[in-house]
């Protein structure tokens, strides 16, 4: 049995997972409480998670239906934090090199 817990609420039918424990009751891993305890404090139980697929500069978003227990992934992007530092540093060449520009035609 998978757990899944900190589920954030999007609608009455959707929620998001933030996470999950594949062993919930495991002697040495587990979370040491009864499945009446974890349930009680929000979590959902499921046999299994949906297969992934995998989408070229996104990451998978878990959601369950907590009344059916479907569970379907939403694609996010995600920010590269190169290419925008990349960017910024580009804009700041060129507003450098319009002041340069601007001083040394102004001097004229």
């Amino acid at each position: 049995m998978i757990y899944l817990y900190d589920l954030q609420k999007v609608t009455d039918t959707d929620y998001i997972v933030c996470g999950y424990h594949m062993m919930p009751f495991d002697e040495k891993y587990g979370l040491g409480k009864t499945k009446e305890q974890l349930e009680a404090e929000g979590g959902i139980f499921v046999d299994d998670l949906p297969q992934r697929e995998y989408h070229e500069g996104k990451t998978p978003i878990l959601h369950i239906n907590p009344r059916t227990k479907e569970m379907w992934y939403e694609y996010q992007e995600v920010r590269n934090p190169i290419t925008d530092e990349v960017d910024t540093l580009k804009e700041r060449i060129a507003l450098m090199q319009q002041v340069l520009d601007d001083l040394i035609l102004g001097g004229m």
